[in-house]
């Protein structure tokens, strides 16, 4: 829950950051739009490197640090998503059109950063935990 809980105030710090776009509104519902359709590559990826630094459980530093360059890669793989669907064509050769996806990678860092404190909490040793009441009634049967 908690990377999908990342990407949506992601794609909503996004669609903030981006609102100076609005000064040309296709440029930026067309942005919007492309996150709301592309965005989920990156959230599917991001959600595969946060859940193995869940079980691979390393320190908080590194799991901080793998999560913060995982959301690079995840945005960029989405970004990459446009051109391999045809939505758009050599996208990595746009411009100014590059400071979307700048703006998505920020998005996801800030989103990533206020989610620390859960980020903390979660390790595999919480997640296969068995709670008491279950183990007791295991073991009275």
């Amino acid at each position: 829950m908690t990377p999908f809980i990342i990407y949506a105030r992601a794609v909503g710090i996004y669609c903030l950051l981006t609102l100076p776009a609005i000064t040309l509104p296709i440029m930026y519902l067309v942005s919007v739009t492309y996150v709301l359709i592309y965005g989920w590559f990156a959230w599917a990826l991001f959600t595969i490197i946060y859940f193995i630094t869940v079980f691979c459980n390393p320190n908080f530093l590194s799991k901080m640090s793998i999560l913060f360059v995982g959301v690079v890669i995840a945005v960029a793989m989405s970004f990459q998503m446009l051109e391999i669907l045809k939505a758009e064509y050599t996208v990595w050769h746009s411009g100014a059109f590059l400071l979307f996806p700048l703006a998505a990678i920020v998005s996801g860092w800030i989103s990533l950063y206020t989610s620390r404190v859960k980020i903390k909490a979660a390790n595999r040793n919480l997640l296969l935990s068995i709670p008491d009441n279950q183990l007791n009634s295991l073991y009275e049967n």
